[in-house]
């Protein structure tokens, strides 16, 4: 025998019902109400009853030709505001906390400014040797992890304006300065998703830098870790290590309201 349910209830399972609706109608907009009723699992008055609210609500749109269902334009008013009041050092601690303690290496959030990098935060092993703290300081772009994640997310534009105000200096002997030389390892870092600093602009430090994208798909900032190349030979950074911190920079990425469709 079935217990009867308290109004309480109706109602909290009605408002976890209209989120199934919203977060099905974000992956799957312009859909009918025979596809809505196929993936919620509900009666069909029940999903009727709460299209309508949020029809009403500004959360869904409703097309009489098509007969199809979308997203309202209250949704992005709820998502702009949350965005607008986003802490990206406050979210990205945790993520750095886990790489830094995972890989026993200082590990560094990097945001862009004018044509360097400036380390914004960081989570900092105590070890015996590691490199030494960058928050606060700048780097150019074409010479670390993370600028080279800030280049590589410039059209051709922000591009040519780099090298017209840029002077490529050599800051160690792997510091790339040719243009044509340094294009190609941009767009390598494009396709590969990440950047490596390879003692180019202080010897004896090795670096891996990945993206972090915004809601527009913007790079946000760059996770980076930081470690005496002795210690951290290039095949390891591009292995295991590459790989987790891809995994935790989508994550990241995901909070920051970026989605890769």
């Amino acid at each position: 025998m079935h217990r009867k349910r308290k109004k309480k209830e109706y109602i909290v399972h009605n408002v976890d019902l209209a989120f199934d609706i919203l977060f099905f109608l974000a992956k799957n907009p312009n859909i009918t109400f025979e596809k809505i009723l196929q993936h919620i699992d509900s009666s069909s008055y029940q999903i009727e009853k709460i299209l309508e609210v949020l029809i009403n609500r500004g959360y869904i749109n409703y097309n009489p030709k098509k007969k199809t269902y979308s997203l309202g334009i209250k949704n992005f008013e709820v998502g702009y505001s949350y965005l607008s009041h986003v802490d990206i050092r406050n979210i990205a601690k945790p993520y750095l906390q886990y790489l830094g303690e995972k890989f026993q290496e200082n590990v560094y959030l990097a945001i862009r400014s004018g044509f360097e990098v400036v380390y914004i935060d960081s989570y900092e092993v105590n070890r015996p040797v590691v490199v030494k703290s960058r928050v606060g300081r700048l780097l150019p772009l074409y010479a670390s992890a993370s600028g080279k994640i800030h280049l590589a997310d410039m059209d051709e534009d922000e591009l040519e304006e780099f090298f017209r105000e840029e002077k490529l200096v050599p800051y160690t002997k792997n510091t790339i300065t040719d243009r044509e030389k340094l294009l190609e390892h941009i767009k390598m870092v494009k396709e590969q998703g990440y950047a490596i600093d390879d003692e180019e602009w202080e010897e004896e430090v090795r670096c891996l830098s990945v993206p972090v994208r915004d809601h527009t798909g913007k790079v946000a900032a760059a996770v980076t870790l930081s470690a005496p190349s002795w210690r951290i030979p290039s095949d390891m950074l591009t292995g295991e290590i590459k790989d987790e911190f891809i995994k935790k920079s989508r994550e990241l990425s995901e909070r920051l309201g970026y989605t890769e469709e």
